[in-house]
């Protein structure tokens, strides 16, 4: 909260206010989360589990009694919770919980262990009984911590006596409709009641007579958390008229602090953390003489100065430029503004309404029922026209599936409660987060972790949340990843995450949250979750999620209650898709290293060089994202102990050369994007049946020993996945074509299949390629062959949404083309052989993007725009055809 207005100390102080009164509902969710997990742990021990400690069945029995004994009293506690005594035995409650679940998966991952050592057979019986890996010195160890933690949970449960808890059944959660098919609740057409002030700020824009000093003028929407004004400024922004009017076009979110340097660096493009000085000179010439649209989002800076030093900087920009800016702060409209402000109100009652029946009934259709219209418009009333607690609460009503009982008892008596509230609308976005399940609540929290504006792209999410243990088992046997999705989309209907973009094969690929919701994450997580700031050491024993984006110390001596860590995030360069986040943070190694616990590890964008072997210790390790470290040319061999490794991130370490032979095979997601050294994956790879995500697939161009049936059996991926190196396939060109090793993956979406060009290289000259193909005639003719042999051998399921074809050298694609029947987009290039478009392609009525460049024997039949060749692709929406630079595209269509 960095306002420093009247209007922002209220902020602080109605929060601060909230977060008195419900820090104890909070306290008492995460604890029937963790306890729920514990018990799951308990009662999916195996033969095993048991086989390490003496006598843990008995253990394992007497820990299962203790927690349920405790589960039963939560929701008493829950209402006593402000009597201090209750407080602090939830607080003790909530550390030994976590430190049994961290014991129940240390004792897995021995399990784990000891069962690959045992199948490997590598382990004399001498050497293992003098390591320091004593199988009975550390069951004996295990068995104490066992027994110490029994002792403290029997204790708690001993003191619900004393405390008078009583046992109360768990409420029942309300089931969740099933969601919209479509997302409209975050499409431009779901923005009600601003289209006078979208024309008003586009007249200002538009009008060509404005005489504005220094060429810029500022405009700026003014207006409390929620009302839209970020909705609004994208509306403007991305409007044809304004689009066009515009050289340069530019989106800065600033947010908590006004860094010229930061705001240049967003404005040219430029994450390389250049000296003040350059940055100055490259944002002076990207604006000289240009006329340019910048939106400054978000802005708090009340001090003058800075304000006009930035200004200086833009001042050359051409004639007619302009600056939008939006704030809650009336101040920093006064300062920066050449126009009068837009003070944005709250929505009418009739618009509001409006809103409402879009995101509460079904279809947007309001119901018969007189009765639950009049208690709707009531809660509308009290939502004061403020668009996101409208979208919200509706959603909630939505989603809920709520009857009219339902809506009487929301209406008089959760209402009634945020009447008492100073910061109503605050209050309402809370009670939102009140009616998600506890499962929900944790998922929701952990995005407290990632800084203000951050783009979530929502795999990585959901693979965070299945590494953290956050996802229930499914009783339809779905695999984690796709019940993540089904919470990602619950939170998403719920209007908790916002501003979603679509992948290419129609997916969402990555959100946002509103500043808000970010704050009320921020508020309902306590000390278990922490953001690092500035250069303070980090020493808070309760801390169990810790994130930073800068340099990061932490205590020389660490207690064993210091080091619990599950989670910990350090970001430097752009990753998930957010915004630079300023130079590299520095890391210690060796106290990070000597986290047990540890399931989440990112370390993004912070030139490491090597990776320490004594990773290995970090047994309990699930999700390792070491992307944008692109210094990295190895990882240490020890990385293959980490059997409980789910997630390895590696994308845009460029100078990776190889990844560790017998490679995990817990493993289910690989991402290799931008490992442009890596020339060849490891053996074993076959042998990972849990793999979900695979976006590289690299043939060894050099050795003759290609083996691609590693692919054969990994009919889990999902997603994304590039074949590189397909020319070196040629030698068993044959033995490809009968495999069908792609044919049984239906979960894969988009598909790339890359052969290297060898004669042809890429934007050649046509009359160079004629005499290279002249010269060359009979290899030519060998590799068409082969290369329709190794195509028609990799031919896909028919689920799949995107097809690239780049290299190839035969002269027609396969008939399996017609029978892709869910194929969105086709995009064939650098295929300087291929003679015709196939028949097959008319059959692709879901097709919307045919892309051919640099395919010279189908320019002149397809260009022109007749002829047979035409006739096949009519129907497609796009058709984009150029025979040798891509960025000379013509559309044809």
């Amino acid at each position: 909260m960095l306002c420093k207005t009247t209007f922002g100390c209220e902020i602080v102080s109605s929060l601060t206010l909230l977060l008195l009164t419900f820090v104890p509902n909070f306290i008492w969710q995460r604890m029937e989360v963790i306890a729920q997990i514990v018990l799951q742990n308990l009662n999916s021990f195996a033969q095993e589990e048991f086989g390490i400690i003496w006598n843990l069945k008995d253990d394992v029995q007497q820990m299962k009694r203790s927690v349920s004994a405790i589960k039963a009293v939560l929701l008493d506690a829950e209402g006593k919770a402000n009597n201090l005594q209750i407080s602090n035995w939830l607080e003790e409650l909530k550390d030994v919980l976590y430190d049994a679940d961290d014991l129940l998966n240390g004792i897995s991952s021995e399990a784990m262990k000891r069962k690959v050592i045992g199948a490997r057979k590598i382990l004399r019986k001498i050497r293992v009984f003098f390591s320091q890996e004593n199988h009975i010195v550390y069951s004996f160890k295990l068995g104490h911590q066992m027994k110490a933690i029994q002792k403290r949970l029997e204790a708690i449960a001993k003191n619900k006596i004393t405390l008078q808890l009583t046992d109360r059944p768990m409420e029942t959660p309300i089931a969740y409709r099933k969601q919209r098919q479509t997302y409209s609740f975050v499409r431009e057409d779901d923005v009600i009641g601003r289209k006078e002030e979208k024309k008003l700020l586009e007249s200002y824009l538009l009008d060509t007579k404005v005489s504005v000093i220094d060429n810029v003028s500022v405009l700026a929407i003014v207006g409390f958390g929620g009302l839209g004004k970020t909705t609004l400024a994208q509306l403007v922004f991305n409007d044809n008229a304004v689009q066009c009017s515009f050289e340069q076009k530019m989106w800065v979110c600033v947010s908590d602090e006004f860094d010229i340097s930061k705001i240049a660096e967003k404005m040219i493009g430029n994450d390389k953390n250049s000296e003040i000085e350059q940055l100055q000179q490259d944002l002076r010439n990207k604006v000289r003489g240009k006329k340019f649209l910048l939106v400054l989002d978000d802005v708090w800076n009340e001090d003058r100065e800075l304000w006009l030093k930035f200004k200086s900087l833009v001042v050359e920009g051409g004639k007619g430029s302009a600056i939008i800016v939006t704030t809650r702060s009336r101040t920093v409209a006064k300062i920066m503004a050449t126009h009068p402000p837009l003070f944005l109100k709250g929505l009418d009652l009739e618009r509001s309404w409006k809103l409402f029946s879009r995101v509460a009934f079904d279809e947007g259709k309001e119901p018969n029922d007189m009765e639950l219209l009049a208690m709707g418009r009531d809660i509308v009333k009290k939502c004061a026209g403020v668009p996101l607690a409208i979208r919200t609460i509706g959603s909630l009503l939505y989603s809920r599936n709520m009857g009219r009982s339902d809506w009487l008892y929301f209406s008089e008596v959760e209402f009634s409660k945020i009447d008492q509230h100073k910061d109503k609308i605050f209050a309402i976005l809370k009670l939102s987060y009140d009616h998600l399940p506890s499962f929900l609540k944790k998922c929701f929290a952990y995005c407290s972790l990632f800084p203000k504006d951050f783009v979530f792209h929502k795999k990585t999410l959901i693979q965070l949340w299945v590494a953290e243990g956050f996802i229930q088992p499914s009783r339809d046997n779905r695999c984690e990843e796709d019940v993540g999705h089904e919470y990602f989309m619950n939170l998403l209907s719920m209007s908790l995450f916002q501003d979603v973009t679509l992948d290419d094969c129609g997916g969402i690929f990555t959100c946002k949250m509103h500043d808000l919701i970010h704050d009320l994450a921020q508020l309902v997580v306590g000390k278990e979750y922490a953001v690092a700031e500035g250069k303070k050491e980090h020493n808070e024993s309760r801390t169990r999620y810790l994130s930073s984006c800068t340099s990061l110390h932490f205590p020389e001596k660490t207690s064993s209650s210091s080091n619990k860590l599950r989670t910990f995030i350090l970001l430097g360069q752009p990753v998930y898709g957010s915004q630079n986040l300023g130079p590299p943070p520095s890391l210690q190694f060796p106290f990070l290293l000597s986290i047990k616990c540890l399931r989440v590890l990112t370390l993004c964008g912070l030139h490491l060089i090597t990776i320490p072997n004594s990773i290995r210790e970090l047994k309990q390790l699930r999700y390792l994202d070491l992307s944008m470290n692109r210094f990295l040319e190895s990882l240490p061999p020890d990385v293959t102990s980490l059997h409980n490794l789910q997630t390895l991130k590696l994308s845009g370490c460029g100078k990776l050369k190889e990844l560790p032979s017998d490679i995990n095979k817990s493993l289910r997601h690989l991402e290799l994007n931008d490992c442009g050294k890596l020339t060849c994956m490891p053996c074993g790879l076959g042998q990972l049946t849990n793999l979900q995500t695979l976006t590289h697939f690299i043939l060894d161009s050099k050795s003759k020993n290609v083996d691609i049936s590693e692919l054969s059996g990994l009919n889990n991926l999902r997603g994304k996945l590039v074949i590189k190196c397909l020319d070196s396939l040629r030698e068993n060109a044959a033995l490809v074509e009968s495999a069908n090793i792609l044919l049984e993956k239906q979960h894969l979406q988009d598909l790339e299949l890359r052969w290297v060009l060898g004669e042809t290289e890429y934007w050649t000259d046509p009359i160079e390629i004629r005499r290279k193909e002249e010269k060359n005639t009979w290899v030519k003719d060998e590799n068409q062959m082969k290369d329709e042999k190794i195509l028609k051998g990799l031919q896909p399921h028919h689920s799949i949404k995107r097809l690239v074809i780049d290299g190839y050298c035969g002269n027609s694609v396969p008939d399996w083309i017609a029978n892709l029947s869910s194929l969105l987009s086709l995009e064939i290039s650098n295929c300087y052989c291929l003679k015709s478009i196939p028949d097959g392609i008319r059959n692709l009525v879901s097709l919307q993007r045919l892309c051919i460049y640099n395919c010279s024997m189908l320019e002149g039949r397809c260009a022109r725009g007749h002829g047979e060749e035409w006739s096949k692709i009519a129907h497609i929406p796009l058709v984009i055809v150029s025979a040798f630079n891509p960025t000379d595209l013509r559309y044809i269509n």
